[in-house]
């Protein structure tokens, strides 16, 4: 029990201070033991972190099978619902996943960055894998070029989200998802 208690408390630590701003000792208080106890749990600090990583890409990635898993007959709908909801909860206060996830895809801690980055990368990819199987119902051989550029205006969006506020997503979601949108149903159409 206690493990988990401290991969949780870990988890939002390091989403909230990043993994030099984090410390076992602030996560050991927390959670109620000594910074010691931590260490029959976790051998380092880098264990901890890549415990956390691996279990949040793990959720993350059955969350997004799950999601598009569910029978969604409109793919323009369902492609800007995922969008909506990434920023809904990068937006909730209880979750951490998501922004765990682009904190540390953005700005990997030096001594672990080939790992992180090695790890997201797969995340990353899996995710384009699950976007071309909806994009391949309507635009078949363009579902390719069509899932690239959803992730490039993805990237951009959550980069707004993330250095930037709701509004400016908001902003540039409504811009880019109608040009993004309009571009492949026109190409479809020539």
């Amino acid at each position: 029990m206690k493990a988990d208690q401290i991969a949780k408390v870990a988890l939002r630590r390091f989403t909230e201070h990043g993994y030099e701003g984090t410390s076992l000792s602030d996560i050991g208080e927390e959670v109620g033991i000594k910074k010691q106890s931590i260490y029959s749990h976790f051998k380092s600090k880098d264990e901890l972190f890549i415990t956390v990583m691996n279990e949040v890409i793990g959720s993350e990635t059955e969350s997004l099978r799950g999601f598009f898993s569910q029978e969604c007959p409109d793919t323009k709908e369902n492609l800007k619902d995922f969008i909506l909801m990434l920023k809904n909860r990068y937006s909730s206060s209880e979750e951490n996943n998501i922004k765990f996830i682009l904190r540390m895809a953005y700005m990997p801690p030096s001594h672990l960055e080939e790992d992180v980055i090695g790890n997201f990368n797969s995340f990353f990819l899996e995710l384009e894998e699950m976007i071309c199987k909806v994009l391949e119902k309507d635009f078949k051989e363009k579902a390719c070029s069509a899932t690239l550029a959803f992730m490039t205006m993805l990237d951009g969006l959550l980069v707004a989200l993330t250095y930037g506020s709701e509004a400016r997503f908001d902003q540039k979601f409504k811009a880019a998802w109608e040009i993004y949108w309009n571009g492949l149903v026109c190409e479809e159409k020539v």
